[in-house]
C-alpha cells in the first residue's frame, strides 16, 4: 500500500443549521488510510451532513477538516482534485452520453491520454454494466443507470479519497458485487481511503473495516468506532 497518501482528519467538528440543534457536535476522527469507513444510522442522523462537509459542499459551524496539511475548506481546489464523490442529489448533464462525460472529467483534471484513457473508460463502464448504453444520452437513463453514471464519474480519475452516499441503493445485485470487489481492490492495493454510507448490512460487512454509528456521540473518538 502506498505510504504517500495523506490522512483525512476531522477535528472538533460541529454542524447545525441556524439556531436548530447540532446535527454533529465536537466530533474528532482520523479516517485510516487504505481502509473503508462505513457510516450507519437512520435517515436524518447526520451521515449526509458529514459527507457534505467532507466534500466541501457544506461548511462546519466550528472545527476543521484536514487532508494531510490542507484545511479542505481553505484550499478546496487542492483537496477536491484528489477526491471522487457520488451523491443522489448530484445533477448529470442530460444531453451528453457517458463516454463524453468521463472524457470531460479526465481532460478537466489534466489526466487525459489518447491511448490509455479510452481503455480506462471502457473497463470502468464494463465493471458497472454501462458499456452497452455508453453512447446513449444520459437524460434517457433509468434511476439505476443514473446511479452507475454518478459512480463512474466519481471513480474514473482513480482518486485516493472516495466519498459515497448510499451508492448501492439503485444497483442490481451483480453490479453491487462488482463495485464492492473494485473498492476492496483499490483500498488494499492502492491505499485509497473510502467513506461510505449504506443501509445494506451485507455491503458494510464485505467492504468496511470500521463503522461509525449515527447519531454521533459528542466528542466521539477514533477508538470508539466499531471494527
Amino acid at each position: 500500500m502506498p505510504d504517500s497518501q495523506p490522512t483525512l482528519k476531522a477535528i472538533n467538528l460541529s454542524k447545525r443549521y441556524g439556531q436548530a440543534r447540532y446535527i454533529i457536535q465536537d466530533f474528532s476522527y482520523t479516517f485510516p488510510r487504505g481502509t473503508a469507513t462505513g457510516l450507519s444510522g437512520p435517515n436524518g442522523s447526520g451521515k449526509t451532513t458529514l459527507l457534505r462537509m467532507l466534500t466541501t459542499a457544506a461548511y462546519p459551524t466550528t472545527g476543521n477538516i484536514f487532508w494531510g496539511d490542507i484545511d479542505i475548506h481553505q484550499q478546496p481546489h487542492r483537496y477536491l482534485s484528489a477526491t471522487g464523490f457520488a451523491f443522489d442529489s448530484t445533477e448529470l448533464p442530460q444531453f451528453a452520453n457517458t463516454d463524453e462525460l468521463l472524457e470531460v472529467i479526465l481532460r478537466a483534471r489534466g489526466l487525459w491520454d489518447d491511448t490509455e484513457s479510452p481503455k480506462k473508460i471502457s473497463a470502468l463502464l464494463e465493471l458497472l454494466a454501462l458499456d452497452e448504453r455508453r453512447k446513449t444520452l444520459i437524460g434517457t437513463y433509468s434511476s439505476g443507470m443514473m446511479q452507475k453514471t454518478l459512480l463512474a464519474a466519481a471513480l474514473i480519475t482513480e482518486p485516493p479519497l472516495i466519498l459515497l452516499d448510499e451508492p448501492f441503493r439503485a444497483l442490481d445485485v451483480e453490479t453491487r458485487t462488482a463495485l464492492t470487489d473494485y473498492l476492496n481492490h483499490r483500498k488494499k492495493n492502492f491505499g485509497d481511503t473510502i467513506i461510505i454510507s449504506s443501509h445494506l448490512p451485507e455491503i458494510v460487512e464485505r467492504l468496511c473495516d470500521q463503522v461509525l454509528q449515527f447519531p454521533l456521540d459528542s466528542g466521539e473518538a477514533e477508538s470508539e468506532a466499531e471494527s
